[in-house]
């Protein structure tokens, strides 16, 4: 399998086989996972109801009927918190309508009527103030309460929504530098050497870690390196 990465343009080709637990994903994985892509795509002009009965229409069995789909839309509608705004249209830049977290969890509400097992969600806070990334990911957690797996990239989280990750991903240049407890990985780096000048966002810390950005440069390429050697 390839390293992991961006492919740089007029590089050539990679190829390589995905796997999920050393095993290629089966329709049935396929089905029961979703995917939210960090730009949402919806039809301007339809409420937040219309928009999620009309997918759930679409998506949902033939086994189930429409009376059935419309209950499934109206469930995913209350569990995310869109009954207030669901007569409103969603629109978008040139026709008003819902707020940028509504809409964000419009596009969540798309996947969720398949009742996924697996939730990705691609920049999932991006554009949004910290109020409304507070509220989509408490709605997140309480998804993965209920026994959903939620996996989700984010760049500049607060710390507030830091400590609600149940486990933690840092990748630089393609690589995993760490994977674990989100309240371990400051403790962890300390114990090799990285620790922050300055008491700051573990987030933040993480990030320019990753990014290269911090006095730590050269001993962050090694450590890179050694996990390419290992591999």
């Amino acid at each position: 399998m390839p390293w992991p990465g961006r492919l740089q343009h007029g590089h050539g080709n990679f190829s390589g086989t995905m796997l999920a637990n050393n095993r290629k994903p089966t329709k049935q994985i396929a089905k029961r996972t979703g995917f939210v892509a960090q730009y949402d795509v919806q039809y301007p002009h339809l409420t937040v109801r219309e928009t999620l009965v009309y997918c759930s229409l679409l998506r949902l069995p033939r086994t189930l009927s429409a009376k059935e789909k419309i209950s499934v839309a109206e469930s995913v509608l209350l569990e995310l918190g869109l009954s207030k705004c669901e007569n409103t249209m969603v629109g978008n830049s040139f026709i008003r309508g819902i707020s940028g977290g509504e809409r964000k969890r419009v596009s969540i509400a798309h996947e969720m009527l398949i009742n996924p097992s697996l939730l990705i969600l691609d920049e999932p806070t991006s554009g949004l103030d910290s109020t409304a990334v507070h509220r989509l990911v408490s709605i997140l957690g309480s998804l993965a309460q209920k026994g959903k797996t939620i996996v989700t990239s984010m760049h500049q989280p607060s710390s507030r929504v830091y400590q609600s990750f149940d486990s933690v991903l840092v990748l630089s240049e393609g690589r995993s530098l760490y994977f674990g407890k989100g309240s371990e990985a400051m403790g962890y780096f300390e114990s090799i050497g990285f620790s922050p000048s300055f008491p700051m966002n573990p987030a933040d810390f993480l990030l320019d870690l990753a990014n290269g950005t911090s006095s730590f440069y050269f001993l962050l390429h090694e450590l890179v390196e050694l996990t390419r050697t290992c591999e």
